[in-house]
């Protein structure tokens, strides 16, 4: 079995500019199965800082802090929220 590691976030619940949703909730970063091909998640975590490079993008980490996060901002947001994606960043999460 393959270890995962974790992180800590400031926020979970994001505003999405997407079609089919307007929130979504990021709780794994990362990926294991490592496609070549230039993958969405992973040029947009390059391009936010939160991987550095492809060696760090397939070693995926879900996010300890996610319930904690939750119970604090749903309160806040329930009237806004019509729909909430999983997860915009990771791809095909196998363990």
């Amino acid at each position: 079995m393959k270890c995962i590691g974790s992180i800590n976030r400031k926020s979970l619940l994001y505003k999405t500019g997407v079609e089919y949703g307007d929130y979504t909730v990021n709780h794994v970063q990362g990926c294991f199965h490592g496609c070549l091909y230039p993958c969405y998640a992973m040029m947009m975590a390059k391009r936010f800082g939160t991987v550095k490079n492809y060696d760090e993008w397939i070693k995926p980490k879900v996010v300890d802090n996610a319930i904690e996060l939750l119970e604090k901002e749903l309160p806040k947001l329930k009237d806004k929220i019509k729909s909430v994606q999983l997860c915009f960043t990771t791809d095909n999460l196998k363990i």
